[in-house]
């Protein structure tokens, strides 16, 4: 009888561990959200967790909303996911950050940006704008200029745009440095800004074909800022493109010498899309309907964009 309890010993041991060692699931979005609406702040690590590459979007989706409920209280854990190595989790980390306006998130962000090895860095561009921090500027401006994701160049675009007028010196001082390619972007914001010490860089962005269509653009979208620049010769630009943007300019700005060469343009230009903006660009500076001849030869207003 020993000899049996002796040898039952070590397999009720053996059975007994291994039950100890098994690890428990992990609990389900809808018992975390449980959890947090009991108070339960030891739910907000498992919400991290769910933001997560393998999770679907609709787990990602809850885990976000109620990281966002929870605010500051779940700052720790949303700290902490900034530097995930899982590029899911950081992303939705910096976009948490900048909603909660998070301490200790800007030397944070400005690495993760300078850091091109790592996916979706744009969050951390969009936290920057978010932060209000003016260091972040001249980071901003150098993604605008170099970074190789188009999404974070984007992202840094918006997020300047933030700061206004305070953020015109680190474009300008980029504008030269930046890659070509990237310039026109740079350009478009100075004219979004409508600071009138970005216009001379604009006007000339006119010179390069590459940057053209762009510093007609924001010509336009600068109106009456700045000294008084007639886009005007720019209906006639070879490049369509330039054309469209021409008609766009000096609609916003009011150019009545522009009308002539906008009403042949709404008949006669051999690009749709040129004819539908010569309309609109005469319509903006008249406060008056236009129509332009559409493909069938008929006429049509262009939806009104600017109502």
């Amino acid at each position: 009888m020993r000899k049996i309890a002796r040898a039952i010993l070590p397999v009720a041991l053996v059975a007994l561990l291994a039950g100890c060692s098994r690890v428990a699931p992990p609990l389900s979005i809808a018992e975390l959200e449980a959890k947090a609406a009991a108070g339960d702040t030891s739910a907000y690590k498992g919400f991290v967790e769910y933001l997560g590459s393998s999770r679907t979007g609709d787990e990602q989706r809850r885990a976000y909303i109620a990281l966002v409920a929870a605010g500051q209280k779940a700052a720790a854990e949303v700290r902490q996911a900034l530097e995930s190595s899982d590029p899911a989790v950081r992303e939705h980390a910096f976009a948490l950050a900048g909603n909660l306006k998070l301490e200790g998130t800007f030397d944070l962000a400005a690495k993760t940006i300078a850091d091109t090895s790592l996916k979706r860095r744009h969050s951390a561009a969009w936290a920057l704008g978010e932060l209000g921090d003016e260091r972040a500027i001249p980071i901003l401006a150098t993604a605008m200029g170099s970074d190789p994701d188009e999404l974070t160049r984007r992202e840094a675009a918006r997020a300047i745009n933030r700061f206004e007028m305070r953020a015109t010196p680190a474009l300008l001082e980029q504008l030269p440095k930046a890659k070509t390619e990237y310039r026109g972007t740079i350009l478009r914001v100075l004219g979004e800004l409508r600071d009138p010490a970005g216009k001379a860089a604009i006007i000339e962005g006119l010179k390069d074909p590459a940057t053209r269509e762009d510093a007609v653009w924001a010509l336009g979208s600068m109106g009456k800022a700045g000294d008084f620049f007639d886009p005007t010769p720019y209906l006639s630009d070879p490049d369509w493109n330039v054309r469209v943007m021409a008609a766009r300019a000096v609609g916003l700005i009011g150019i009545k010498g522009a009308k002539p060469t906008l009403d042949k343009m709404r008949m006669n230009d051999p690009v749709k899309a040129v004819r539908e903006w010569a309309a609109r660009g005469l319509a903006l500076i008249d406060g008056t309907p236009s129509h332009y001849r559409t493909t069938s030869g008929e006429l049509e207003s262009p939806d009104n964009l600017y109502h």
